[in-house]
């Protein structure tokens, strides 16, 4: 493989490459120092990137006086007069901060500020661009700020990446590398992260260096470019995704539908995901008429998409025209443009927005891949995702009438059951029936009278096979129904999360 392992340096980047000797230092004071995750924890507000507060509630002595001024400098974008600094963190560390360009003076008043946001999460060091300006100046992000890697957004796909080990573990669209980073802890034999934006790269090579970390490659590149051909057996991306009329930030603008980055992704994916490989995207994409996101996502994948299984975890939905009137009021843009968006989505089709997590899994298998799309309940998380999906290979294979019929089956214990009436003949006949579920996530299902039935003997006792028995012994089903066609609703049941399975 050929990366560029070392981002050049330049005169713009203030955090400066020192030397090994001085990140180790460096990351053997902080926490001597207090500036740890658990001192940390709880202080954040995180929102929007513009939004994201960070309070220290310091108790007496119980919040070290270094911590505090570390805190109000890298956390709060205050400066702090450079003799109180000196004699918070002694003058060893506040050379080291000095000599990798982490501090710097401040005006002519004997005063330093931090020249970016530092902080401790996920058990790593990290550093990105401030959220906040100067002693409460306006802030203005860079066009290729380095989005910070303590945002609600960036730890909801940190939540969503297996921490399984893996030979190759690649991160596209890295930032800070943080992805990256976790999964050269986690097991990863090597961890790559990309990013097209040089001050992204410089900022990951440095957070790699600070948390010494010698299994991980930082490369500069449109996407998979740094790559040279290479292939990897876990991808993971959390591309800029935000629909734009006018680009304005690398990490922000995902084109007019917001799909410009995410679509790339996975169109080239082919050519860089092994067997057996799997990619995780955490991105914005669009429904659009007689055209879900989860279809158009398997087309991306060209001549070769039945080499893959493609699912969509949903974690919102939004109106198309709730984007336009969310730049207006964020200021973004003008009532005039309110207009031109919809005219936009009118040409686009789209008829919504769904923001969620993109699984595609290559089976290397001789078969079709399957595409699936979930509505996650706000406690589901990874362990149910990956269940459903080993499921759904299972009856990819056509496994899954074997295992109906020798596995206990328990109905989901927040089933929910609606039916509408109607008065025939002096009786109330129902018209239709619809099961519903929560968790782990929200579905509804047309419901044949006789599943309401088996739902109810589903208590986790019995085989798919001794439940067809007993209801055909109770003539609730047909006396010459096939165990097959049983197993078919079973199979329905159980991938909308209605029955769960367990071994005998």
């Amino acid at each position: 493989m050929h990366f560029q392992s070392t981002p050049q340096e330049s005169d713009v980047y203030r955090i400066r490459l020192g030397t090994p000797e001085e990140f180790h230092s460096l990351r053997e004071e902080l926490p001597r120092l207090g500036f740890v995750q658990e001192n940390m924890e709880g202080h954040f507000h995180l929102r929007h990137i513009s939004e994201a507060e960070f309070e220290v509630h310091a108790k007496g002595d119980e919040s070290p006086s270094a911590f505090r001024t570390l805190a109000a400098m890298f956390l709060q974008g205050k400066s702090v007069e450079t003799d109180m600094v000196r004699q918070a963190v002694g003058d060893r560390t506040f050379a080291l901060l000095n000599s990798l360009g982490l501090i710097e003076p401040c005006g002519s008043g004997g005063r330093c500020i931090a020249t970016v946001a530092m902080y401790a999460t996920h058990g790593l060091y990290i550093v990105s661009d401030r959220w906040c300006g100067i002693d409460g100046q306006p802030f203005q992000p860079p066009v290729d700020v380095v989005y910070p890697a303590i945002l609600g957004t960036t730890r909801g796909f940190l939540t969503m990446i297996p921490a399984s080990p893996c030979e190759r573990f690649l991160e596209l669209c890295c930032g800070t590398g943080i992805a990256a980073f976790l999964a050269a802890r986690n097991g990863a034999k090597h961890a790559y992260a990309f990013d097209i934006a040089a001050r992204s790269v410089h900022f990951a090579e440095f957070n790699r260096r600070l948390n010494e970390l010698e299994n991980v490659t930082i490369g500069e590149g449109d996407l998979y470019a740094p790559a040279a051909g290479s292939t990897f057996d876990r991808i993971v991306a959390h591309p800029p995704y935000v629909p734009v009329l006018e680009p304005k930030y690398v990490f922000y603008d995902g084109g007019q539908d917001g799909e410009q980055i995410t679509r790339r992704i996975i169109q080239e994916l082919p050519s860089y995901l092994e067997d057996r490989g799997l990619l995780v995207c955490v991105s914005l994409g669009s429904d659009r008429v007689e055209d879900p996101f989860e279809q158009r996502v398997r087309s991306f994948l060209g001549d070769r998409q039945e080499e893959f299984d493609v699912a969509l975890f949903v974690r919102s939905e939004m109106e198309p025209a709730t984007q336009a009137l969310n730049d207006v009021v964020r200021g973004r843009g003008s009532v005039e443009q309110v207009q031109i968006w919809r005219e936009v989505l009118q040409k686009l089709k789209i008829v919504s927005f769904v923001f969620g997590g993109i699984f595609i899994y290559r089976h290397g298998e001789k078969r079709k891949g399957y595409t699936i799309r979930r509505t996650m309940a706000e406690k589901a998380g990874l362990p149910e995702i990956e269940k459903l999906m080993e499921w759904e290979r299972q009856v990819a294979r056509g496994e899954d009438t074997a295992i109906l019929q020798r596995s206990l089956l328990k109905a989901a214990s927040d089933c929910r059951l609606t039916a509408n009436y109607a008065l025939r003949e002096g009786n109330w006949t129902p018209e239709s029936q619809k099961l519903f579920t929560d968790a782990p996530f929200k579905m509804q299902l047309e419901a044949p009278e006789w599943t309401l039935q088996l739902l109810s003997e589903c208590d986790g006792t019995r085989t798919g096979k001794q439940l067809f028995e007993s209801m055909k012994a109770q003539e609730i089903i047909q006396p010459g129904t096939q165990f097959q066609e049983f197993a078919d609703v079973l199979t329905v049941m159980v991938s909308g999360g209605y029955v769960s399975i367990s071994n005998a």
